[in-house]
């Protein structure tokens, strides 16, 4: 059966850097599908078409262009197909979306009240898929949104932007899991680069005893549990976006004292673990944090790998494209 993934509302970004790419390369690699980055006429030969809304979709449409032809060409096309199905969302009402720009300069005349309507009609019975009901994988990988680049091909991911460590383990490990069964042999918790760049240095906190925490309540989730490293402190002439910020600041304490703390982290966690830990080359620990990033982070702002270089891809050594 051909299946594949697109979306009708903006590209799908064909950097190997870019972290919305990495985000469709994950359902790319567990749904054995291929990409579609323009949402063209190709997705008519599919027998299932994926929508894949983008790594950093909130539940409404970002238009840069407005709701032009192009939108309403490709949404046209995704309406067509016989079998669709929405990724990581229940199915976004298009048609109540784009109704509120009739009338705008930019929206295309096509987009009308009758179109919208029926729009929203052929949209209520798509289907949706999301990481937590995929069959027969081999592990789930859960944390903040390193997941991404710390998840095996064979892995959920339940991806939590944002989360920290620390506060994660106030509520519990256990409540990571999005109120589904645990069913696969082997989980990967991926927390605390967050608590280093912010929040480890700015509050007195017993590293050894959050780890020893960490890993207590880890192992009483399943009987097979590897825990990630943190990344590799950031380079700080990084342009870091304001949703990264914490405090009006883009991290806390000197890049050296970033730098012992991960160093300690991993260690400890090493120990307290028994050594199943899930930890990207060495080597990118003690390079120049210029070339680190320059070399190996995601393309633009963030903090995360880039896709070229996550593990799914063995740290970079055998990257298939799409």
């Amino acid at each position: 059966m051909k299946t594949v993934i697109t979306n009708p509302i903006s590209n799908i970004p064909q950097n190997p850097k870019s972290h919305t790419f990495g985000w469709t390369q994950v359902w790319q690699d567990q749904l054995n599908s291929t990409i579609n980055h323009r949402c063209t006429r190709d997705i008519l030969d599919a027998d299932t078409v994926y929508i894949d809304h983008g790594a950093n979709f909130g539940g409404t449409l970002n238009l840069f262009g407005g709701a032009n032809k192009e939108v309403y060409d490709r949404i046209n096309l995704i309406a067509s197909c016989e079998n669709v199905i929405s990724l990581d969302w229940d199915m976004p009402d298009y048609g109540a979306m784009l109704k509120k720009r009739i009338g705008a300069a930019t929206t295309y005349e096509k987009i009308t009240d009758e179109w919208c309507n029926a729009l929203s009609k052929r949209l209520s019975i798509v289907k949706s898929l999301k990481q937590q009901d995929l069959k027969d994988m081999d592990g789930i990988t859960v944390g903040d949104s390193h997941t991404i680049a710390f998840s095996d091909k064979r892995d959920k991911v339940y991806r939590n932007d944002g989360k920290t460590l620390y506060g994660q383990l106030k509520r519990g490990l256990k409540e990571l899991f999005r109120d589904t069964p645990i069913d696969v042999p082997r989980i990967t918790f991926c927390l605390g680069s967050i608590d280093i760049r912010h929040h480890l240095l700015r509050h007195e906190c017993d590293i050894k005893d959050l780890i020893k925490t960490y890993v207590k309540q880890g192992n009483e989730c399943g009987d097979d549990v590897w825990y990630a490293a943190p990344v590799p402190v950031e380079f700080e002439g990084r342009r870091i976006p304001k949703s990264g910020f914490f405090k009006g600041t883009a991290f806390f304490g000197t890049w050296q004292q970033r730098v012992d703390l991960t160093n300690t982290f991993i260690s400890i966690l090493e120990e307290e673990s028994n050594g199943k830990i899930i930890k990207p080359p060495a080597e990118w620990y003690k390079m120049d944090s210029k070339l680190y990033a320059n070399t190996f982070m995601e393309f633009g702002s963030s903090f995360h790998i880039a896709p070229l270089y996550q593990r799914r891809n063995n740290w970079g050594e055998t990257f298939l494209g799409t």
